[in-house]
């Protein structure tokens, strides 16, 4: 399906924390296989947060998709992501996508 490519050298981590950026990703992912990734334009450019440059390149359509429908609108100007992920986080960007 294409949803998840793992951790690379054949390795999923099934145990492993998940990062924003990786979290993102594989819903992007998943959103896509199915036809449902958001619309809209009620968020902002990607390039408006100060720490879009650490975003990997591998995410970096997930993130802006998800900047710009709104779906996730960082903290202080930020998006962390290279940081976990909490429960909390992931049950606002999932309420955000079901609303819409």
């Amino acid at each position: 399906m294409g949803i998840t490519g793992g951790i690379g050298n054949n390795m999923y981590a099934p145990d492993k924390e998940i990062t924003r950026q990786e979290m993102f990703t594989l819903l992007y992912n998943a959103l896509e296989v199915i036809d449902r990734l958001p619309e809209g334009t009620s968020g902002k450019p990607l390039s408006t947060f100060s720490d879009a440059d650490r975003i990997a390149s591998w995410a970096k359509d997930a993130m802006a998709l998800m900047t710009e429908t709104g779906t996730i609108s960082g903290n202080g100007g930020k998006l962390f992501p290279a940081n976990t992920i909490t429960r909390a986080e992931m049950a606002q960007v999932l309420y955000n996508l079901l609303v819409k």
